[in-house]
């Protein structure tokens, strides 16, 4: 973590607005990205981070390590992506005639095959490889965010990699 993100966290953590706001500016992009892979919507996504960062603004306080920030922020966003996909996962599903997550933004094919195969991972394998593939986190990073054994994140992250190839390649066949 850069002095000049841990400089920021310690200003937020005594009532520095502006301060968070400069943090959310440099996480922002990855937060919505974590979101919309994980949730598969884009209005979910975009609920999620709002939420996630109320509640890290609220709680910013509570932080005991600053250069644990980032992985806090993460954690936060993750729980709020798993409680909003869970609890309105089956409306989602049950309005789509084939349980695929549709384009926007004019995205290719490619990427709309990349999401709906992400979508048939379990949900720990989602993150996993959302978390080490979208966002650049190691596998060492996603198992202190996860408290999950980094031996099990990295495991993860091959079945769910070997998983999307195969669910990549049905897409084409």
């Amino acid at each position: 973590m850069s002095s000049n993100v841990e400089n920021l966290v310690k200003k937020s953590k005594q009532g520095d607005t502006a301060a968070f706001g400069d943090l959310y500016e440099i996480y922002s992009k990855d937060m919505y990205r974590f979101a919309f892979y994980y949730t598969g919507s884009q209005a979910l996504a975009e609920d999620c981070v709002s939420e996630a960062v109320l509640i890290a603004f609220r709680k910013i306080g509570e932080l005991k390590n600053v250069s644990s920030f980032k992985s806090w922020l993460f954690r936060i966003l993750r729980n709020c992506c798993a409680a909003s996909f869970r609890k309105t996962s089956r409306e989602i599903l049950a309005e789509r005639d084939d349980s695929t997550v549709h384009s926007f933004d004019g995205e290719s094919n490619e990427k709309i095959s990349l999401k709906n195969a992400l979508m048939r991972l379990s949900e720990d394998e989602r993150e996993v490889i959302i978390l080490h593939y979208c966002i650049g986190y190691t596998s060492r990073e996603i198992s202190l965010m996860l408290t999950m054994n980094e031996n099990t994140v990295r495991s993860k992250i091959m079945r769910g990699t070997e998983k999307l190839k195969r669910e990549l390649v049905s897409d084409y066949e």
